[in-house]
């Protein structure tokens, strides 16, 4: 029973807080910027957790996608260095910052 307690007071406080909670001002997104490792491997940096972008025969492997909103810079970066499509997206882990942009490439993998 407590434990009941404890969830439905966690839950009317989390609905609380999302009743009161300010709307964010939108800023611009950071720059991202791209550095060649290797040959066909860069690294992009900034806006949450490093993305790889792997450039095969086939096409460019992204590693994590960054925070929500960053998908089309990250394209606008691979694009800079490749005409070749992004044919695969991997993600490391489920932290926010590593598949938030998973969603800019739907429908292209």
């Amino acid at each position: 029973m407590k434990r009941f307690a404890l969830l439905l007071g966690l839950l009317a406080a989390g609905a609380v807080s999302m009743i009161f909670a300010q709307p964010q001002a939108q800023q611009n997104p950071p720059a991202l910027e791209i550095e060649k490792v290797k040959e066909n491997l860069y690294m992009i940096t900034g806006a949450g957790g490093n993305t790889a972008a792997f450039i095969t025969d086939a096409g460019v492997v992204i590693v994590d996608t960054k925070v929500p909103g960053m998908g089309p810079a990250l394209l606008e970066k691979v694009k800079s260095v490749t005409t070749k499509p992004v044919t695969m997206v991997i993600n490391t882990h489920t932290h926010f910052d590593h598949v938030g942009s998973n969603i800019a490439f739907t429908g292209m993998v």
